[in-house]
C-alpha cells in the first residue's frame, strides 16, 4: 500500500557554513530537529560552483558524451544503468576524479570533500566524541581520508517506475543539488516532499553516522527516503549526489564520550546487511 504524502511549510531547518566551516543554524532547536529528522537544507556555500556542475551533468545525456564511456568499477562506478528504476548514473570515487573528470569538476568535488567533513566534525563534537578518535570512529573520513562519491544522476520520467525506492544512505553524510522536486523522506511512518529550495543544498544523514554516535550525547537518525516516478515537460531530472563514506575496506568504532570504545562494526558487513535490505 502506498504510503500518505504531505508537504508541510517549514518542516525542515536550515543551516549555513560559518567562515570558521562551523555548521550554524538559526536555534538550537533547529540543530536538534535537524539531527532527529536526519535531513536538513544548507546554504550553498560562497564559490560552489553548483550551476557549472549541473551544465556538465546535462552533458551526459547526449549520446556521444566520452563520459558516457567510462568503464564500470564493479557495481558501484562508471557509467551505469539501473534496471530497477529510472536512473542513470556517472559514479566515480574521489581517487579517481583526477583521472576522469575534467579539473573544474575534480575540484567541485573537493569542495564537496570540505563541506562533508565540517558536517560530520560538528556531529562527533556534539555526540561528545574526543576529537582525536573522530579519524578513527569514522574511517578515516573525518580527517580528509575515507571514501567519498561524486555523482551525476538523471531519472527518465518517461520510464512506468519508481525514481529510487526508499531506503537510507549507506555512509555518512549525503550531499545533494536537488533542482526538481520529486524527493520524499518518511517522518513518523508518512512520506513527506522536500521542497527545492533555490541556492540551497540537502543534507542527509547515513547508517554509519547512526552507527558511530550510537553511544554519545546526541545519536543522528539515518533518513529513509525515496525519488517518486514522474511525468513533466523536461523527460529527465537532473541531480548531483555527493556521497562521504569510510574506507570501504575499513572498521567503524563507536566511543562514548569518555573515549572508550563501546563497539565496532567492518564496514563492508554494515553495507552488506543495508544492500540486502534495499534489494529485498
Amino acid at each position: 500500500m502506498t504510503q500518505p504524502v504531505a508537504s508541510p511549510e517549514g518542516l525542515f531547518p536550515i543551516a549555513r557554513l560559518s567562515r570558521e566551516s562551523r555548521l550554524a543554524f538559526q536555534a538550537l532547536e533547529d540543530l536538534d530537529r535537524a539531527w532527529d529528522l536526519g535531513v536538513f537544507y544548507l546554504k550553498t556555500p560562497e564559490g560552489l560552483d553548483v550551476e557549472g556542475a549541473r551544465v556538465f551533468g546535462h552533458g551526459l545525456l547526449t549520446p556521444e558524451s566520452p563520459y558516457r564511456k567510462i568503464p564500470n568499477y564493479g557495481e558501484l562506478e562508471g557509467f551505469i544503468a539501473l534496471e530497477n528504476n529510472q536512473q542513470t548514473k556517472l559514479a566515480l570515487r574521489r581517487h579517481r576524479w583526477d583521472q576522469y573528470y575534467p579539473s573544474d569538476i575534480a575540484h567541485f568535488g573537493r569542495q564537496l570533500d570540505a563541506i562533508g567533513i565540517a558536517i560530520i566534525g560538528e556531529v562527533l563534537r556534539r555526540s561528545g566524541i574526543p576529537e582525536a578518535l573522530w579519524g578513527r570512529a569514522s574511517g578515516g573520513y573525518a580527517t580528509g581520508e575515507g571514501t567519498a562519491f561524486l555523482n551525476f544522476v538523471h531519472y527518465d520520467t518517461r520510464a512506468p517506475d519508481w525514481g529510487l525506492r526508499s531506503h537510507t544512505d549507506y555512509g555518512f553524510v549525503t550531499v545533494l543539488d536537488a533542482s526538481a522536486p520529486g524527493l520524499q523522506v518518511e517522518i513518523d511512518g508518512v512520506f513527506h516532499d522536500v521542497p527545492v529550495l533555490p541556492d540551497h543544498l540537502v543534507i542527509n544523514f547515513g547508517e554509519a553516522l547512526h552507527f558511530v554516535t550510537a553511544h554519545g550525547e546526541h545519536t543522528v537518525r539515518a533518513v529513509v527516503h525515496r525519488v517518486v516516478s514522474q511525468r513533466g515537460e523536461d523527460p529527465v531530472r537532473h541531480g548531483i549526489v555527493y556521497f562521504a563514506n569510510p574506507d570501504l575496506d575499513g572498521t567503524l568504532w563507536q566511543f562514548d564520550t569518555r573515549g572508550k570504545a563501546a563497539g565496532r562494526c567492518l564496514v563492508k558487513d554494515l553495507f552488506a546487511l543495508l544492500e540486502n535490505n534495499l534489494t529485498e
